[in-house]
């Protein structure tokens, strides 16, 4: 009767160990995947801040240019007040572009970190199913010692008067 329960012991610490194993190497993989969207999204952050200061340096030309037309189109000298407000809005929007810019940076430096704490999440994770397999494995051959023990042990029937 103590060969079938060891048996039956041993199949179910192979199986618990088994889907142990599994289990963090599929956290793992999740992990990593979490990881290698968060630093697509840091190259998007990039992209797009480097996309959108771009387009606002294009905005600050325009505006520059339409400064100038409206300033030849009234008569006035391009040097003195009218100069120095081209110049301020040449260096202001200069500053806004990279104000743009470095929140894109941030944005991306922020997904680069996430990425990084998803990989170690999942390398924990897959550590510590080795651990618990581990764990499963010394329960089991424990308890199939101990199943195999009792089995072997002789039991002493008590006769009536006993």
């Amino acid at each position: 009767m103590g060969e079938p329960l060891t048996i039956a012991l041993v199949a179910s610490t192979a199986v618990a160990t088994a889907g142990t194993l599994y289990s963090g190497e599929q956290q793992r993989k999740a992990a990593s995947r979490n990881a290698d969207i968060q630093e697509a999204d840091a190259r998007a952050a990039t992209q797009r801040a480097e996309y959108d200061a771009d387009l606002h340096r294009e905005d600050v030309r325009r505006l520059v240019s339409a400064q100038r037309a409206a300033y030849g189109k009234s008569g006035v000298t391009m040097e003195g007040s009218p100069l120095l407000t081209i110049e301020d809005t040449i260096e202001k929007g200069g500053l806004d572009a990279l104000a743009i810019r470095y929140g894109g940076d941030i944005a991306a430096a922020r997904s680069r970190s996430a990425a990084n704490l998803s990989r170690m999440q999942g390398s924990a994770a897959k550590t510590s199913s080795y651990f618990q397999a581990g764990s499963s494995l010394l329960a089991g051959a424990g308890n199939a010692y101990g199943a195999g023990v009792k089995a072997n042990t002789p039991t002493r029937t008590l006769g009536p008067l006993e």
